[in-house]
């Protein structure tokens, strides 16, 4: 008898953990953990937060920068980037994990899009513009030209080759192809919004960013996305920084507050009070599209895409406001 209601105990209890296991299943990536059952209205929503812009200035200070501390976590193997071969980035599988040598390093035709090419003594030169030359032991270095330099007469020994003369170029050293903070110029952020029917509230949930970079070569967007990385990693350092005894480890990851610094805010602060801005560049749809490839398609101009994009802001706050009626 014991052993009868031993097993039935057994079996309740193995039905209820499954069910219970079932029954709050979420996002293994998301941070605020909402079960599926529990949401009444989810759209994934992709971001570009510009870190040059001034509302942003906080993420990219001279005393701290997330670009900077990015590339540091990767250095130090706390981050793990992805690309984006199958699927959504944010999905994270395994296909997509890139080593940290191919996320830190640039190809040479992308350091090479941002000068003026190979030195070329047939041609002028502006000041302030970049070249490509080797130096003795064969190595390219990249030149900055101090001032204007008009094209010299071929074959003119009294006009030597200026690339060479130091009071016409800086040398800005070898042509270096490693991944910096300063090549970075935004993070592509990716999130759910979600409301959740039994708490009634709705949820800015943040999946991952994208590092981006300014491309020259594309004259459309002007924009490259280089890896992407899980914000739910990203929180746990910046929390376990943030209670560092070192001030220095503290200081790497403070949200400069431009009106009260003594609030002691993080970049995680930050994120989670919305203290950013970031433009909507596509939000989930069949086709995976961008706001600016669903205009370049209908033969629309970049500007109404920009718009657009601006009007896609308002109908979610408007979507948001509907809720609160439900």
């Amino acid at each position: 008898m014991k052993r009868t209601l031993f097993f039935c105990a057994w079996l309740v209890m193995g039905l209820g953990s499954s069910w219970a296991q079932y029954d709050t299943i979420f996002n293994p990536n998301s941070i605020e953990k909402i079960p599926y059952y529990e949401q009444l209205y989810r759209f994934r929503v992709y971001r570009v937060i510009d870190l040059n812009e001034k509302q942003n200035s906080g993420f990219n200070s001279r005393k701290s920068s997330i670009s900077s501390l990015v590339i540091d976590l990767l250095k130090e193997g706390k981050l793990h980037p992805y690309g984006n071969i199958f699927g959504d980035p944010a999905d994270f599988q395994k296909e997509n994990t890139m080593p940290d040598t191919t996320a830190l390093n640039l190809g040479q035709n992308y350091v090479k899009s941002e000068t003026q090419g190979n030195w070329d003594g047939t041609r002028s030169y502006l000041a302030g513009d970049k070249v490509m030359y080797p130096d003795d032991k064969g190595e390219i270095h990249v030149f900055r030209l101090r001032n204007d330099i008009q094209a010299p007469n071929p074959g003119d020994p009294a006009n030597p080759n200026p690339v060479t003369s130091a009071t016409s170029w800086e040398d800005l050293g070898p042509m270096n192809v490693t991944l910096d903070a300063a090549k970075i110029v935004g993070l592509d952020l990716i999130e759910d919004v979600i409301f959740d029917k039994r708490r009634s509230t709705l949820y800015y949930d943040i999946l991952a960013f994208g590092v981006v970079l300014e491309d020259p070569n594309n004259a459309s967007d002007k924009l490259s996305y280089r890896f992407w990385f899980s914000y739910k990693e990203l929180s746990k350092e910046i929390d376990r920084l943030a209670h560092s005894k070192d001030m220095n480890e503290r200081r790497r990851v403070m949200w400069q507050n431009m009106y009260n610094p003594s609030e002691g805010k993080t970049f995680l602060d930050a994120f989670k009070l919305r203290l950013f801005h970031g433009v909507i560049r596509k939000v989930e749809n069949p086709n995976d599209e961008t706001i600016q490839q669903v205009f370049e398609a209908n033969g629309r101009s970049y500007s109404e895409s920009v718009f657009a994009r601006w009007e896609k802001e308002m109908v979610l706050m408007e979507k948001e406001h509907n809720l609160w009626e439900y």
